[in-house]
């Protein structure tokens, strides 16, 4: 049975490798991104470990809370006088504090500010100690007093800095110009992950955070034969400070390489969520072919019944096929994901991230892992056709092929309808007048399932839909048409298998397109209905919202000449305390309500704007009523620079787009803030004065600050729109691997059934079809399942959309919108790709020698 097995397998060698084709990209996708993030994770490990060498014990203020938006654990400052307490400790050999921000802008050469939506610019003290710094001196010095500065060698050869530039930073109450006197490296890397690094005196670094006499660590080295721990241990006794955090420095370098692992992690989450879909997508593409060369094979393997097989040798054959279809796709899949990680890789260096010497690092584990996933997914798939073929009688297998009964299955339609009664159940909530938060995960968990519930029913509804969809074909094409008609709803299970590759693939891509064009509406409805204003003034990087400008920029602005009023919005990362006691860490926006009339409209819920006056706060109405918030209760916040204060429910407030969920007085912010900064400022204009006529002089006020970007409503908009437009670009490149996978299947699901109906086609050849008819049936054939899987998954694409919008109405996505012409259009481009997959098949069956196709038993 093994050598019929192999010998079967090899004289099939293009069934073999499309079938692999199938599974294969799923399991590159998976494989590659395991191996980047294992990549990612030694370059880490060894730079931080290296790096860290110098630093035997770390003193910590005590943790504040963990970042929801970065991740990163915000601690107390310390204060700096707590250096001289730790030099005291018996065994400190040398001891030195730091403080880093990544709240500040730093400026080019060009005036541009550096880092743009790329990584992070950090400005902090310069270490000099050189066994306890992380940077190391490449050229240059050190900076020794203030007034000086030291740059990273990668941002100084990205930007042209040299020794002796001066370099401009803009902080949260002023412009500093520094003069370069030195160049730094990260351990052996030009710089840390490709983040910019400026380093000053403590002091100069103090000063432009905005926290003099405070640091965010102290470093110490230990004297000869004093071991880190026990370092460590001493300086817990000498009772440092109140809730001090000490640990060693290696588990410092831990905790870093950790934190710099974790911000990879939504790009590992990302691609190993595609990976799985195409998994998905390949797994009805094997099933699919498995069960028709089960058929092809039936006469075959009765007859080895015949003459002494068991069932279990039977089983064991189409197993073992599908094994090495699987182990063959696995090994492939692992060389082509090494290939997607290299490449990977080499794009994240053009984005700036600097990981020196670092080679592709392929674990065991991750081999192991695409080659199981491989097998898995093919044997998976093999299993029901396999158990289907020992259940054939031999003497009825010689006399009959196998009838497809599939489509009259009661287990199968009740499975179905089951899954499917679920999901209606699950989404039921968002249909609601309310939709809480905590509802939304239980209407995921209804959407999965009525995709499944259509995939399973699919075999059951195949042929209405075939015969529906495929209508119009006979009166376009004649005979051929209604050829292809038939051998469509033929099979229901093969043609529905076959449609299913599609419709994940077509439903997903509606989805996010249908998704998309509602978050643009629900934009340019918010930003038509709630921003009265002109000009909008925000930061060129949306991913450091909290560096802006400092409070004097919004006044500046107002003095220009045709403006009517200008309003600013401040924003602070902390955690609140809720009246029942639970905490949440999130963004708390300020605003002025008496500078913001006429610029923003913001819908309230209970109360009025103006009633937040300082020491008041605005909730959001769906956050309100998912935290049981009311008027007049007591919030407090501490903030991610320790500071913290309690704030009252003025009134809750009804615009989550624009207004945010929790809202406090501008006047309030230098509570939570050392230095208070405007991310966003709205601008309108005097009666009758035209946009284009007050641009330049906004531009000049504004040129200080290249941090931040002027817009008129238009661009502001547009803006926001092309932001959702680039993720769906992405999203479309990733997805487009499914789609892949599905014209594959249609291509091999083709092949295959040519070669089911060899004796079919030869007769019909023999009875006058011509080679051109015989193509076009083939072809159409192909377009009837397309149309099939287009239809289904449109209708899919929309209806799952729909229901997210509605859930995610108190989020703010309120408008749906169906871009009709991209859904025609995603149907034509299904139905052409179909028929470029099935232009093989199509001439593989026209060229058919009619009499060997005859005699074909």
């Amino acid at each position: 049975m093994f050598r019929t097995t192999l010998r079967s397998l090899w004289s099939h060698k293009r069934r073999l490798i499309s079938t692999c084709m199938a599974v294969l990209l799923g399991v590159a996708f998976m494989a590659g991104t395991l191996v980047l993030n294992s990549t990612i994770g030694q370059v880490f490990d060894d730079l931080f470990g290296s790096i860290g060498q110098g630093v035997d014990a770390q003193v910590r203020g005590p943790e504040l809370f963990k970042s929801e938006v970065t991740g990163e654990v915000r601690r107390e400052l310390i204060d700096d006088d707590v250096i001289a307490k730790v030099m005291a400790v018996d065994g400190v050999a040398a001891a030195d504090g730091s403080i880093q921000s990544g709240a500040l802008t730093v400026i080019d050469k060009k005036g541009s500010a550096i880092g743009g939506t790329g990584p992070p610019t950090l400005v902090g003290s310069w270490s000099q100690d050189k066994k306890l710094s992380s940077f190391q001196v490449a050229s240059g010095r050190a900076p020794e007093k203030p007034g000086e500065a030291i740059i990273d060698r990668g941002t100084a050869k990205k930007t042209d800095f040299a020794i002796g530039d001066a370099l401009v930073i803009i902080s949260g109450k002023e412009r500093v110009t520094l003069t370069i006197v030195g160049i730094s490296r990260f351990g052996e890397a030009d710089s840390a992950g490709g983040a910019t690094f400026v380093g000053t005196t403590l002091p100069q670094a103090q000063e432009l955070i905005g926290e003099p006499g405070k640091v965010n660590m102290i470093d110490a080295r230990a004297d000869d034969g004093v071991s880190p721990d026990e370092l460590v241990s001493r300086l817990k006794k000498a009772d440092l400070l109140d809730k001090a955090d000490i640990i060693t420095g290696k588990e410092a370098s831990e905790e870093a390489a950790s934190s710099m692992k974790e911000s990879f992690g939504f790009l590992t989450t990302a691609l190993l969520i595609f990976a799985a879909v195409a998994l998905f997508v390949g797994w009805f593409i094997i099933s699919n072919t498995f069960s028709i060369l089960v058929a092809q094979r039936t006469k075959e393997l009765a007859l080895l019944r015949a003459i002494g097989a068991s069932r279990r040798q039977v089983l064991g054959s189409v197993l073992l096929e599908a094994g090495l279809v699987g182990l063959v796709s696995g090994v492939l899949g692992l060389l082509a994901g090494i290939g997607l990680a290299t490449a990977a890789f080499e794009l994240l260096k053009s984005f700036g991230l600097d990981l020196p010497g670092a080679s592709i690092i392929i674990e065991p584990n991750v081999a192991v892992k695409a080659v199981l996933v491989g097998l898995g997914i093919t044997a998976i798939a093999a299993i029901a056709p396999a158990v289907k073929a020992t259940r054939v009688a031999p003497i009825a297998a010689l006399r009959d092929v196998a009838v497809d009964s599939s489509g009259q299955s009661k287990a199968r339609a009740g499975i179905g309808l089951v899954m499917l009664a679920a999901g209606i159940y699950a989404i039921i909530p968002a249909f609601a007048v309310e939709v809480m938060n905590d509802d939304l995960p239980q209407v995921g968990v209804g959407l999965a399932l009525l995709v499944l519930s259509v995939l399973v029913l699919g075999p059951i509804t195949a042929k209405p839909f075939a015969l529906a969809v495929g209508s119009w074909i006979p009166l376009v094409k004649g005979i051929t048409g209604k050829l292809a008609r038939q051998n469509a709803v033929r099979s229901p299970r093969r043609t529905a298998a076959t449609a299913a590759a599609l419709i994940i693939g077509v439903a997903l891509v509606s989805f996010i397109t249908i998704f998309a064009s509602s978050a643009k509406a629900s934009i340019n409805k918010v930003i038509n209905l709630g921003f009265e204003g002109d000009y909008i003034v925000q930061s060129a990087n949306q991913f450091n919202p909290v560096g802006g400008v400092p409070p004097s920029v919004a006044n500046d602005l107002a003095k220009v000449d045709g403006v009517k009023g200008v309003t600013a919005v401040t924003l602070t990362n902390g955690q609140l305390t809720l009246p029942d006691g639970s905490e949440k860490v999130t963004f708390i926006g300020g605003i002025d309500p008496t500078t913001s009339a006429g610029i923003f409209d913001f819908d309230m819920a209970s109360g009025k704007l103006t009633d937040l006056k300082p020491g008041g706060m605005l909730v959001d109405r769906a956050t309100a009523r998912d935290n049981d918030v009311k008027v007049g209760e007591k919030i407090s916040i501490l903030s991610d620079s320790g500071r913290s204060a309690s704030f009252t429910v003025a009134a809750i407030s009804d615009s989550p787009a624009i207004l945010g969920e929790w809202t406090i007085h501008r006047d309030d912010a230098p509570l939570l803030t050392a230095e208070p900064t405007d991310f966003l400022i709205g601008i309108s204009l005097d009666p009758g004065v035209s946009v284009d006529s007050v641009r330049g002089e906004l531009l000049t006020v504004m040129k200080p600050y290249p941090q931040m970007k002027v817009q008129d409503r238009q661009q502001y908009t547009s803006s926001l729109v092309n932001s959702v437009t680039a993720i769906l670009n992405v999203i479309y490149g990733l997805l487009a691997v499914s789609i892949v996978i599905a014209l594959i299947g249609i291509a091999n699901t083709l092949s295959l059934s040519i070669n089911e109906r060899t004796r079919e086609l030869g007769l019909l050849r023999a009875m006058g079809m011509t080679r051109s008819q015989l193509r076009s049936s083939v072809r159409w054939e192909a377009v009837i399942v397309a149309l099939m899987g287009s239809v289904i998954g449109i209708a899919m694409g929309i209806f799952l959309s729909w229901v997210l919008v509605l859930a995610l109405a108190p989020k703010g996505i309120t408008e749906f919108a169906v871009p009709v012409t991209w859904m025609a259009l995603i149907a034509v481009i299904a139905a052409g790709l179909a028929v470029v997959a099935s232009i093989g098949p199509a001439g593989k069956a026209s060229r058919l020698n009619v009499l060997e196709a005859i005699a074909t038993e």
